[in-house]
Order: structure tokens, then C-alpha cells, then sequence
């Protein structure tokens, strides 16, 4: 008998301080693949209440949203164009930090002045990362047996989809007087958790690398997966006759800049919860 066959994240992080500056519009998101080699940096861009984005692009493997004519370029120290003379005053620190002046020039609108703080690439780079975190899925599982047909001694496969198993990145840049510093940040899934939730009945967590292979009837009982855990006990031990198993991705997180720099966050993880029931087939012997 087959037992198997039975049954079949936009958060915008706070990168740029500006001060003396107008409202302007909601950033636009625009998705992009792991390769951004090709992609136009300067001609995105938005502000929300005080915070600048100059260009933030959101995405995974997929090519959608919309893109933004405007473009940045510093400021000169002359009449902005708004009735508002900066004189010679076009960069100032604050804190430590220095700040230049910025127009923002938008396609039949008035130009918008803003200041820009000049941070380093790791400050783009970790502050962006908030907003990869919020694009990172929750696992969803699939078994076989399903989760609340599992028996006893029959391994029990799990898998999440490839839809899931899609790298994230996120792209942001501030200009400079010497052109655009960005920072790409590429969050990648690379290993399942599968925690069975049967505690000192078990046989403890187990760990694959990738996605797992999803179960089809050529695989039959015996066949054994990377991505497999063996329940030894049936889940009425357990109150409500289930066992709360975990599903976790592992995330490696990584950045990288134009000007050379890169570097790497700390993992993260994941997790969805799933009720498993286990059950034990008893053979009735006949003579």
C-alpha cells in the first residue's frame, strides 16, 4: 500500500535625514533580478516626510512596478528655482555627518531641494536590509503523507515550493558629487529546518540543504529524501492527538557596493508551524 498517495514583505527604512525640505511623492518600487548590472539608479527616487530614498528597487526574479523620470544632481550655490536662495551654502554637517544639497528634478514639476547625507555604503547597505527582512517569506510546507496522515515508520518528506525559493534583493543609492553609491542587498534561502515537534519521543531536528524534492507516486514508500524525518511514535501522546512541528528557511544575507565594498548580516530565519498527526497501522494476522 501507498502510504504517501493517500492524499495529495513597501516598509521604507529611515536612510536619509534631510532638513529645509519639501514632501514630495511615495516612493516608487520597481523589482529587479539578482543581476542589476543594467539597471538605471539615478532616475529613482522619492521622499516621505523627512526621509530620502534616492532609488530604492524592491524585487526577486520577477520584472514589474514602475519606474520615475526624475533625477538628482548637487546643487549649485544659486537660486534653487523655488524662490529660494542658497547662496554659497550647498554642504553643512550635522552631528558629524555631512550633508549636501540636492535638487531633484522631475519632468513638469518644480525642482525640489533637499539635503542628502553622504553616509558610506555599509550604512546604505543596513539600513536597506530592513527592508529585504520585511520581503522574506514564511515557509509554506508540503508533505507526504500529508501532515495529518502520517504514519509511524514511513518517512515523511517535506518540501517548500520553488515560487519560495527565490533569492530577494534590494537595491538603494544616494547620490554624490561623484555620481550614485549604491548598496544591493541579496537575501538567499539555502537550508530547510525541520523541527517534528515530538520532543523526547523523537529523533531531534533535522537539517537539509535547498528546497527539499517534492514527493510524486514513482517514489513509492521506501525511497528515501535529503529533506525526510521518521516519526517513531504516534501523535496521540501528545494532547489533541497532534505534534507542532516547525518549518524554518535559513537565510544568508549579503551586500555589495559599486565602490567595491562589501559584506554579510547575520542569517535569518524563517519559520511556519504545522500540526502534524501520526498515526500507527497494526497488522491483523490470519490463519
Amino acid at each position: 500500500m501507498r502510504i504517501r498517495s493517500l492524499a495529495r514583505i513597501i516598509v521604507v527604512a529611515s536612510l536619509f535625514v534631510v532638513t529645509d525640505a519639501r514632501v514630495g511623492e511615495v516612493a516608487r518600487v520597481k523589482a529587479t533580478s539578482g543581476d542589476d548590472s543594467n539597471m538605471v539608479r539615478d532616475v529613482f527616487g522619492a521622499v516621505v516626510d523627512k526621509t530620502i530614498i534616492a532609488g530604492v528597487l524592491v524585487g526577486d526574479n520577477e520584472e514589474t512596478g514602475e519606474s520615475s523620470n526624475c533625477s538628482w544632481s548637487p546643487s549649485l550655490p544659486r537660486d534653487s528655482g523655488q524662490g529660494q536662495t542658497y547662496g554659497d551654502e550647498v554642504e553643512k554637517s550635522v552631528d558629524s555627518i555631512l550633508f549636501r544639497l540636492y535638487d531633484r528634478n522631475c519632468p513638469q514639476q518644480n525642482t525640489e531641494v533637499f539635503w542628502v547625507a553622504q553616509v558610506p555604503p555599509e550604512l546604505i547597505a543596513r539600513n536597506a536590509a530592513s527592508i529585504a527582512y520585511d520581503m522574506i517569506p514564511a515557509p509554506f510546507g508540503e508533505f507526504a503523507p500529508p501532515a495529518r496522515q502520517g504514519v509511524i515508520n514511513i518517512g515523511t518528506w517535506f518540501w517548500v515550493s520553488s515560487a519560495v525559493w527565490q533569492p530577494k534583493v534590494v537595491v538603494a543609492w544616494v547620490p554624490t558629487p561623484a555620481g550614485p553609491v549604491t548598496a544591493t542587498i541579496t537575501a538567499t534561502p539555502y537550508k530547510l529546518v525541520f523541527d517534528p515537534g515530538d520532543g523526547l519521543f523523537g529523533l531531534g531536528k533535522r537539517t537539509c540543504v535547498g528546497p527539499g524534492l517534492k514527493w510524486n507516486n514513482l517514489f513509492g514508500d521506501s525511497t528515501p529524501s535529503p529533506c525526510m524525518y521518521t516519526y517513531r511514535h504516534s501523535s496521540n501522546v501528545k494532547p489533541g492527538g497532534l505534534f507542532s512541528a516547525t518549518l524554518s528557511i535559513v537565510w544568508r544575507v549579503t551586500w555589495r557596493s559599486n565602490t567595491g565594498a562589501s559584506g554579510s548580516f547575520p542569517d535569518v530565519t524563517t519559520s511556519s508551524l504545522h500540526q502534524m498527526r501520526i498515526r500507527e497501522f497494526q497488522a491483523l494476522v490470519t490463519s
